[in-house]
């Protein structure tokens, strides 16, 4: 059964119900699923058109559903890709962000706010750390293993492009800085850019008070004012800079 024929179905059941929403109080004119349509799930039909997997509720019950939910794995971030429109067909949803910024901007902490369980994150501080078996400062001296951590990234990169796998976000962090790379990368994983807005000053002084960074905090300065530096050439170019999520 299609998308589409599975949504026509879906409406009979609305239109045949004469169920009435607990919370809200209206008439019911949205089928929800309680199991969630993920992924790796969207073509079994014991998920989609199981009827009882299938809810009538109002619009306002239906919307505050899936608002709670995306309440908790972070506003900002959508949940899972998976959507349909009016006619049942699949929309693609944004599913992957590509977190760029200055060392020392917060990409770190961002994603650790916005990510739940499910989610995919690729950072290759952490990846430099876990190969080389450090479980404690993730900003040491990697250069030895730095060549192998990067083509274990790019492996992950192909597996977030063919959306392999029952993750339900990735979330990249990257300290690019030309927004023509931001772009590639992005349009290359289909991803949505998450920009930090945090300032020069404001990374400068987050590094002179990070104890993990005191081995090479001259370094990690002068790395942030060269990324701040290369990111206002490239915005003075003719590319369009990306958007901006806070």
């Amino acid at each position: 059964m299609t998308a589409r024929s599975g949504a026509r179905r879906a409406r009979l059941i609305c239109k045949a119900s004469t169920i009435f929403a607990n919370v809200a109080g209206g008439a019911a004119s949205v089928v929800h699923h309680i199991r969630y349509i993920k992924p790796w799930n969207v073509n079994d039909p014991d998920i989609t058109l199981n009827w009882d997997n299938l809810k009538a509720v109002c619009e306002k019950c239906h919307a505050e559903e899936h608002s709670q939910d995306m309440k908790a794995r972070g506003q900002a971030a959508r949940l899972n890709g998976i959507a349909f429109d009016d006619e049942g067909n699949v929309i693609k949803q944004a599913n992957v962000f590509l977190v760029c910024g200055s060392p020392a901007s917060g990409k770190t902490t961002y994603v650790a706010q916005h990510k739940s369980g499910n989610d995919l994150v690729v950072d290759l501080d952490y990846l430099c750390a876990a190969l080389n078996g450090e479980t404690g400062n993730v900003h040491l001296n990697h250069a030895p293993i730095l060549s192998v951590a990067l083509e274990v990234r790019e492996l992950l990169y192909q597996i977030i492009q063919a959306r392999r796998g029952r993750w339900e976000r990735a979330f990249v962090i990257t300290t690019i800085a030309d927004t023509r790379e931001m772009k590639a990368i992005a349009d290359e994983l289909r991803a949505e850019v998450v920009l930090m807005p945090t300032t020069l000053e404001e990374c400068i002084r987050r590094i002179q008070s990070d104890e993990s960074r005191a081995h090479n905090r001259k370094l990690n300065e002068k790395l942030a004012a060269e990324w701040f530096e290369k990111y206002d050439a490239s915005r003075r170019s003719d590319e369009i800079p990306p958007t901006k999520i806070f």
